[in-house]
């Protein structure tokens, strides 16, 4: 049986004018519909009459009215007095108005769900003043390079967390703009999640007073100083106080010299009286720093500045083993059948997705979450994984990336830089859902069209693109078979490698060798290659799933080299490059003949060449080594009246110029532009 958490959302109230109405129906839907039991906690800091009356008028079970005494106590007071008397064990607090769109609610509490202690959330894309964006986005890269943390948005207040992070956390004045560090500096694992920004009614450009930026330079002091130096004072006091001491006595060196030396007298050299203070001052701050380590030291035993994850038990006889740190929560309720919706990944969920990929029959390498990481990391495309489910089980998933490009303008494409993409779905509706919820996304972020690019045929209609065919065949049983399965100009290609010219292949761990070979050939083609740290971050992130081949020559130099990727029974022949003199050696037919027998041998039962377009001699090439072309069932969703299907590609006449002016460029330069220009060729 299925069950709910308890949700508390607290919110605080300073405004007479909050319209509480808007505020109850907007959070009350969503969490309703999602099937979680939860109350609205609203905390009255110094309002009483109108906005009281309205919420006892809603008659509404799910609210629940705090009054404090005095006025303007504050977020911090007015936080941790609704969480007193909340019953939830998941807290959400939210503003006295909505600031994201209400259904983005669920995605907190669906962070927490899967594991979170804190979420912090980040409004993107953001839709204020562009004046206020800026200030926003310069206190949180301020703060960032400060404290080496990494959130995009410490001034959303919308955060999730569970009662017990309130429990250990003090929160106190400004500080609750902070609550997302000083979570994380306690040992709670804290997450990050996007949510859709709300047009805030009555916003405009706006510079607030000089006091508030002077408040907000030492609200960010202070939190570095609690984050990193609490346990440590001396570190922050004595480094203070020995830069005080040597600056003091730089500056009182000269004077004391011309005392002693020429019999100067001090009193008319005030720079002398100025050093003098600065060590007398430096002396004082490394006091105060040893001070603080007593204290510190006298009430270790009482502090706890880390968490328990797990203990973990040995000794004999049964019973050892792992026993989870389990914390009290309210009590929950059966969750109702819900029909099936769709919602983005949310942090935490990255092994249920690659577990839903794997077991479906149209998942492909490049749909796992690591192909996302890689992405980012690389090209920092925007990434919106969308997942379908129904009462908590996934029916469907859809990767999507937004790219925007000078050539191809503004898109929504799943998978950039992937040959295989595309919606994964259990049945017809959970596909479409998913489409839908992609092309309304689509056309808020003004994306010309939605390109799937999809292994197999999916139901429905859509413009379809035949430029593309794969190949992919099932391998013998036996490696020694492979090489008379291949057709025989092929077979005679690689004997000819092998006998002939000594060719030899390996494994190999050298990315950079990789890279020079592969840019190379993209170099000669025309085409901008990838960059050398895509590469990296792929063999980084997904670790043994890629191999490495090498060809050699008989005097060791490499001649051709392989990327392969490792995906359930397949091996994916996926990049390539070699050296110009490998041409008329058959050195490419040796290659992955070579490489269909070490897959054999180590397991693997399929091979996918990869795609290539219709009539070209890389096409050619892999019919001539055995296999069939199949169409790629490329589709694409309009978005906007006048968008077009891409037509930038080498099979594009009016790309042949250009095509040939980068073959005849320097090696220096194609490998450091093309890595820029790869980008935007997604």
């Amino acid at each position: 049986m299925t069950v709910s958490a308890f949700v508390s959302v607290i919110i605080p109230i300073s405004n007479p004018s909050c319209d509480v109405e808007t505020l109850v129906r907007g959070y009350s839907e969503p969490l309703g519909e999602a099937g979680y039991a939860f109350e609205l906690v609203f905390v009255l800091d110094g309002v009483h009459g109108g906005v009281l009356q309205r919420l006892q008028e809603l008659n509404d079970p799910h609210v629940k009215i705090v009054r404090l005494q005095g006025d303007g106590l504050g977020e911090s007071i007015a936080l941790s007095a609704g969480a007193a008397r909340a019953r939830g064990g998941f807290i959400v607090q939210v503003p006295q108005y909505l600031q994201i769109h209400p259904e983005e609610i669920v995605k907190v509490v669906r962070a927490l769900e899967t594991g979170a202690d804190f979420v912090a959330t980040w409004r993107h894309p953001r839709v204020d003043p562009w004046l206020n964006r800026v200030q926003s986005r310069l206190f949180n890269l301020v703060l960032r390079a400060v404290m080496g943390v990494h959130f995009h948005d410490l001034n959303s207040s919308v955060r999730g967390m569970r009662r017990n992070v309130l429990d250990e956390v003090n929160v106190y004045g400004e500080m609750f703009r902070f609550l997302p560090v000083l979570a994380q500096r306690q040992g709670f694992h804290v997450v990050e999640v996007k949510v859709r920004h709300r047009e805030e009614q009555g916003t405009r450009f706006a510079f607030y007073g000089i006091g508030v930026y002077v408040r907000r330079v030492l609200d960010i002091l202070a939190i570095s100083f609690l984050t990193r130096f609490t346990q440590k004072p001396l570190r922050f006091f004595g480094i203070l106080g020995v830069l005080s001491i040597l600056l003091g006595i730089a500056i009182s060196v000269d004077p004391i010299v011309q005392k002693i030396v020429e019999n100067e007298s001090l009193k008319d050299r005030p720079i002398f009286v100025l050093g003098a203070i600065l060590v007398a001052f430096g002396v004082q701050l490394i006091g105060f720093g040893l001070v603080g380590e007593i204290i510190i030291f006298t009430q270790a035993g009482q502090m706890r500045d880390y968490k328990i994850d797990e203990l973990l038990e040995g000794g004999s006889g049964e019973g050892g083993g792992v026993e989870p740190m389990v914390e009290e929560e309210a009590p929950v309720r059966p969750r109702p059948d819900v029909p099936p919706r769709v919602r983005e990944l949310l942090p935490g969920e990255d092994a249920r997705w690659d577990s839903y990929v794997r077991e479906s029959a149209q998942g492909s390498f490049f749909h796992l979450t690591g192909w996302r990481r890689v992405v980012e990391e690389t090209f920092g495309h925007e990434a919106h994984y969308l997942v379908c489910e129904a009462d908590r089980a996934w029916q469907g998933v859809l990767p999507l990336f937004w790219v925007k490009s000078p050539f191809i303008g503004r898109q929504l494409i799943s998978l950039p830089y992937a040959v295989y993409g595309g919606v994964l779905a259990d049945d017809e509706v959970s596909q479409q859902l998913l489409l839908d919820a992609a092309s309304d996304y689509g056309r808020r972020v003004k994306a010309g069209y939605l390109e799937l690019r999809h292994f197999s045929e999916r139901p429905g209609e859509r413009l379809g693109y035949d430029l593309y065919v794969t190949f992919r065949k099932e391998l013998p049983a036996d490696p020694a078979d492979v090489l008379p399965s291949i057709p025989k100009k092929a077979r005679a290609e690689v004997r000819r490698a092998r006998d002939k010219f000594g060719m030899t292949i390996e494994t190999s761990d050298d990315v950079a060798l990789f890279f020079n070979l592969f840019s190379e050939e993209k170099r000669r083609l025309g085409t901008p290659s990838l960059p050398l740290r895509w590469f990296q971050n792929i063999r980084e992130e997904f670790g043994r799933q890629v191999v490495l081949h090498v060809v050699r020559d008989p005097e060791g130099q490499a001649m051709c080299s392989v990327m392969s990727f490792l995906f359930r029974d397949a091996v994916y022949a996926y990049y390539s490059g070699s050296r110009i003199a490998a041409r008329g050696k058959g050195v490419s037919d040796f290659a992955y003949c070579q490489i269909m027998e070490w897959a054999i041998a180590n397991g693997y039962r399929v091979f996918d060449f990869g795609r290539s377009r219709r009539e070209t001699g890389a096409a050619k090439f892999k019919e001539n080594m055995g296999f069939d072309a199949m169409p790629l069932h490329y589709e694409f969703v309009m978005l906007r009246d006048d968008a077009k299907l891409p037509n930038f590609h080498p099979s594009n006449p009016k790309l042949e110029g250009p095509r040939k002016l980068w073959s005849k460029l320097p090696p220096f330069v194609t490998s450091r532009v093309g890595g820029r220009l790869s980008r935007y060729l997604p």
